[in-house]
């Protein structure tokens, strides 16, 4: 099976050493790219053809998220959205469903676990809107 595609945006630069690190370390996942604004996010999704987007929150928190979430989610309909808090300490994962689902307690094996049991599996190339063919 092919390794799930990451794409790591606007992490202070400790968080996303230990989310790099944790997943790098699993022959599962594979971080394709990491982008420190919230306009090189949606590009760097489209180029690696990203499962998942693990983003960090801005200095405003939370309130600032909805917009890039919505857009990833309207442009990428199968992309997984991961938002971390700046401490890394809460998550929350966003699919295009009316629902984000709250991780709980974060921490490197949570986030490896969330990832697994959420990320699109067995999607057939000719079907997966990233496919190169």
């Amino acid at each position: 099976m092919a390794p799930t595609r990451v794409v790591l945006g606007m992490m202070p630069p400790l968080l996303g050493d230990i989310i790099r690190e944790t997943l790098t370390h699993q022959t599962d996942f594979e971080v394709l790219a990491e982008v420190a604004t919230p306009g090189e996010i949606a590009p760097a999704v489209q180029r690696s053809g990203a499962h998942v987007a693990i983003v960090g929150l801005a200095a405003d928190g939370w309130s600032s998220l909805g917009g890039l979430v919505q857009d990833l989610l309207a442009h990428h309909p199968r992309l997984m959205v991961i938002a971390l808090s700046s401490d890394g300490r809460t998550g929350y994962v966003y699919q295009l469903q009316p629902r984000a689902i709250a991780i709980g307690d974060m921490s490197p094996s949570s986030l490896v676990r969330t990832i697994r049991a959420m990320a699109p599996k067995d999607v057939h190339p000719a079907l997966h809107p990233f496919s190169a063919d």
